[in-house]
């Protein structure tokens, strides 16, 4: 089985996402910053313009904001999609609510939560959960608003039976006191694997920020893509066995 974990970067890209998808093929996919509308205009990317060539069955979208673009609805926020049946799915609040009316003048982290979707694979029952992190403008040290939420988030995990992928654009350096939180509890890829950058020549910005976390669950393969689709690169987990540590 495969799953990619990629911040979409609002979809601007969305043709180069397709081609990604139709060369990698993954069976589970984690996005941050997806758009959705019915607009059809081709200045806003979507996700329906994704769908409508790289079709997944089974999906869960969570807005974080909603707002109107040239008179029609669309909505912003964190999404899984899956080959395999998803048997249950919600979100919980990191920060904020949703916001039902978003305009320039309401603060870029008035809302994010996490999504949790529970997979039924051949292999078995997989809990899959992304995020977009708090964020810091100067720098992805951290603080106590981003402490608060990986804290949140280590305690639901706790409460979870069975393997666990946590994936998303953190907006923390791996070294960060927040992610050390759950890299007590999870096994940090991008971290093991001393990944120097998820960003690429789209940003000024250098330093790793996206990640795949695991628990209970064997990798066969993990990978940084270096595919120009987002202003964050891709990170790739191919996997098989659901109860066992990664090599």
């Amino acid at each position: 089985m495969k799953l990619l974990q990629l911040n979409t970067w609002s979809l601007h890209l969305a043709p180069a996402i397709v081609q990604l998808l139709d060369r990698e093929d993954p069976d589970i996919l984690c996005l941050q910053e997806v758009v959705s509308t019915e607009s059809g205009r081709k200045m806003l990317g979507s996700i329906q313009e994704v769908l409508a060539a790289h079709e997944f069955e089974y999906y869960y979208f969570s807005p974080l904001v909603r707002f109107t673009y040239m008179h029609h609805a669309a909505e912003r926020g964190n999404m899984i999609l899956s080959k395999y049946p998803i048997t249950f799915a919600h979100e919980f609040w990191t920060a904020g609510e949703l916001q039902t009316d978003f305009t320039k003048d309401i603060s870029y982290d008035a809302a994010r939560n996490v999504v949790h979707a529970q997979v039924e694979t051949p292999a078995g029952l997989l809990h899959v959960l992304t995020t977009h992190g708090y964020h810091i403008r100067e720098h992805k040290q951290g603080d106590e608003h981003t402490l608060a939420a990986c804290k949140r988030m280590g305690e639901y995990i706790d409460t979870l039976e069975g393997p666990v992928v946590l994936t998303g654009d953190f907006n923390l350096i791996p070294e960060s006191e927040s992610m050390q939180v759950l890299n007590a509890k999870l096994r940090n890829l991008t971290l093991e694997h001393k990944v120097k950058t998820t960003r690429n020549h789209l940003t000024t910005k250098t330093e790793p920020c996206d990640y795949i976390l695991t628990r209970d669950l064997k990798a066969k393969r993990f990978a940084v893509l270096d595919d120009i689709v987002s202003d964050h690169l891709a990170l790739m987990l191919e996997f098989d066995d659901l109860s066992a540590t990664i090599d």
